[in-house]
């Protein structure tokens, strides 16, 4: 055999290698141990070792008697006649010239006898052995014996490629995982015209209502269905990863990026039908991330994370795909911060506070409450507007922390202003995650007597989203918080979908107009007729009607003329700290009405 062709093969060894053992501990396999220590039993040897022959050490992945994870390989027995498929079988390591001068011969562990079977991978490829050692010579095995070191070797190599498999291969659909696509990413990123393309067959929001409406056993056959589907529609010698738990991912070779876009679309077609989950017909709402060659990252940088961050924008767009965007990503990365900042914000002493911005009576221009409002310094990121991290923490529990801060906060500032001699009624902004179960009432009434606020005092606010949530558990909670005398107002009124039914049924006490209906306001317009007629049918239910952005004297004029009650916004007064809000109260005559 030329040098070349030895060279190859050890190319080849190495990285099979480095495929089935780089990722395992030494001695963290307990069916490695015990096969090792079933051979010390059988041979009544003090040693037995699984011996991996990597590029520069014999490494040992299951040893019994051996002190040492590893030895440099110039040292190995186990390194000696690789390539041969047979026994290699050492009597007496003292007189034998390959193993004389050894030093782990003439010094610890003393080793005089060896037999080792090679861990054979295909026939000439071996990734080591799996041998026996004693420090005294002994006579040549029998048959039985070689036999017998040879089977237990084979299961030491099935038990390695059990373990890859398990390490690099998703059970559910027998696909390879995201540490396989990582590997093979890491090696063929630069390969002109391989394209990334991420693939999420359903919104985790809408598995999870497919999941509570048919069970968990839906879920793994829905998937299996677009395994089925998408390995259908791939070109020829395309690769299908499952690397998390609703998405696909596909290494496809377009070297003509032209026409790109033809095997996006049928993907897309081929997950656009009815998929069948058992005998249950499912549509799928699919949504695309490609990363393009030169996409500008690498697999150091979690490029399944780049990718997921774009499938929800995709699944929006027309075409459900889009090419991996580096502002998405940064926007996402933040968003990511931002979440993860939250708790600690929480307990910090300077990060979260509270302003509160008068709401007045249009008619005597005297102040009728204060909504309270969050606002968060973070000590790296400066000033994060509420508009960016209210709604990412309605995607976690996090709202619910932030809501207990808030109640705290505000009820604390109401006893300090009833000690001053001023009674304040204070709004403030709740979400839908809050009225989901009773939690929020408990807590809300707890906090109350600690701070001895009259419940009429508060008013909490909500969205019309809350409502479409789960409504009769809303209806539910909101009249528990009437039943304490709470006021319950509807924010952002208008903004939306505005259901009418449910203002007849919930036990609302005000409703506040949405500050974008008077942002183009204009005698005749649309929003001049809609503000009007708004106003007229929110009387008629006998609701509080509140504007909200309220910034001009003509604002002002014609929501008095329309009947509309209170007002809040710039033309009064913007959120103050409460120290200012004192101040202001003082120095206009605006004191608060009781």
């Amino acid at each position: 055999m030329g040098n070349s062709t030895i060279m190859h093969d050890e190319r080849l060894r190495l990285a099979e290698v480095d495929r089935l053992t780089s990722d395992l501990v030494s001695g963290s396999d307990p069916v490695l141990n015990s096969v090792v220590a079933m051979l010390c039993g059988h041979f009544e040897v003090p040693t037995a070792l699984v011996s991996i022959i990597d590029r520069n050490y014999q490494v040992f992945k299951a040893r019994v008697g051996m002190v040492a994870e590893r030895t440099p390989r110039e040292m190995s027995f186990c390194a000696l006649e690789l390539e041969q498929d047979t026994v290699l079988e050492i009597c007496d390591a003292l007189t034998d010239a390959r193993t004389i001068d050894n030093p782990l011969v003439q010094g610890d562990p003393y080793i005089r006898y060896y037999a080792g079977a090679p861990l054979v991978i295909k026939p000439g490829l071996s990734l080591g052995r799996l041998c026996i050692i004693d420090q005294a010579a002994r006579p040549s095995l029998s048959e039985r014996d070689q036999a017998l070191l040879r089977s237990a070797a084979q299961i030491v190599v099935s038990r390695l490629q059990s373990i890859h498999e398990q390490h690099f291969y998703d059970s559910m659909t027998g696909l390879p995982n995201r540490r396989r696509f990582e590997a093979d990413f890491a090696g063929c990123a630069s390969v002109a015209g391989q394209v990334a393309v991420f693939i999420e067959p359903i919104s985790a929001a809408g598995m999870d209502r497919l999941v509570k409406a048919l069970g968990i056993e839906f879920f793994a056959s829905f998937m299996l269905a677009v395994k089925e589907a998408l390995l259908a529609a791939l070109p020829p010698g395309s690769r299908l990863y499952r690397p998390s738990t609703l998405g696909f991912l596909t290494l496809i070779e377009c070297n003509d990026m032209a026409s790109l876009p033809a095997r996006l679309g049928a993907i897309v077609a081929a997950l656009s039908g009815p998929l069948h989950s058992g005998n249950v017909p499912v549509f799928a709402d699919v949504g695309m991330s490609v990363l393009e060659p030169g996409g500008g990252t690498d697999a150091s940088l979690d490029t399944l994370r780049l990718m997921a961050s774009m499938t929800d924008a995709a699944r929006h767009s027309e075409r459900r795909w889009l090419v991996y965007d580096p502002l998405v990503d940064t926007s996402q990365r933040r968003s990511t911060a931002l979440l993860n900042a939250l708790e600690p914000a929480l307990v910090a002493a300077d990060q979260l506070r509270l302003v509160y911005q008068p709401r007045v009576d249009l008619n005597s221009k005297r102040c009728v409450a204060v909504e309270a409002l969050l606002r968060w310094k973070h000590p790296t990121m400066g000033e994060i507007s509420p508009a960016e991290f209210i709604p990412l923490a309605e995607t976690t529990a996090s709202i619910r922390g932030i809501t207990r801060w808030v109640i705290w906060h505000v009820c604390q500032q109401m006893r300090r202003w009833r000690a001053e001699g001023l009674q304040m009624t204070v709004s403030l902004n709740i979400s839908a995650l809050d009225l989901a179960d009773g939690h929020l009432f408990e807590y809300l009434s707890r906090t109350l007597g600690e701070f001895g606020v009259d419940p009429r005092r508060i008013e909490l606010e909500f969205t019309e989203s809350a409502l479409v949530t789960d409504f009769d558990q809303v209806q539910q909670q909101l009249q528990r918080f009437r039943t304490l005398g709470v006021a319950i107002g509807i924010d952002d009124f208008g903004s939306g979908y505005s259901n009418w039914v449910y203002l007849r049924i919930i036990p609302a006490t005000s409703v506040k107009l949405d500050r974008s209906l008077l942002a183009n306001l204009q005698p005749g317009n649309s929003e001049w007729h809609i503000i009007r007629g708004l106003v007229s049918l929110l009387r008629d239910l006998r609701l509080t009607v509140v504007a909200e952005g309220i910034e001009t004297d003509l604002h002002h004029h014609l929501l008095r003329g329309w009947g509309c009650e209170q007002g809040q916004g710039y033309f009064y007064a913007k959120p103050m700290p409460p120290a200012e809000l004192e101040t202001w109260l003082q120095k206009d005559c605006c004191v608060p009405m009781t």
